[in-house]
């Protein structure tokens, strides 16, 4: 019974909370993909030097967990390592991103997809034909 409230719920509120820009505070990730926006390769010294002085500094230890969450957000991030050190970070995206570090959502191009599809489709139609 409750989950068939949960889904009802999630069907009329749709699927609403990708397309909303949030606005607020800059999160810790958000501020680290500032600092990426360049597009070049950023070295982690680089990155914890934006934090010295803060109460930030102190968690930034944990800066792999923020990468992945830039990564959640969208954000295509390359690690140059030499062997398991990393040496430095790159965001290749960097063009999909706002001056505050917020992932710029982009609308889905799903309709060239299907084109695509259906002109895939109907060409294994023709060739099953042919062969038959």
């Amino acid at each position: 019974m409750m989950l068939t409230l949960i889904l009802y719920y999630m069907s009329l509120k749709g699927n609403k909370m990708s397309t909303m820009i949030r606005k607020g505070k800059t999160n810790r990730h958000e501020k680290i993909t500032q600092v990426l926006l360049s597009g070049k390769p950023v070295t982690p010294d680089e990155i914890r030097s934006v934090f010295v002085g803060t109460d930030q500094e102190k968690v930034l230890y944990r800066l792999s967990t923020n990468i992945y969450n830039i990564r959640k957000d969208g954000g295509i991030v390359k690690v140059i390592k030499d062997g398991r050190k990393v040496k430095a970070y790159q965001l290749v995206n960097f063009d999909q991103f706002d001056k505050n570090g917020r992932f710029i959502q982009q609308k889905a191009q799903t309709q060239k997809k299907s084109a695509k599809v259906e002109t895939v489709a109907a060409a294994q139609t023709e060739d099953m034909k042919e062969a038959a």
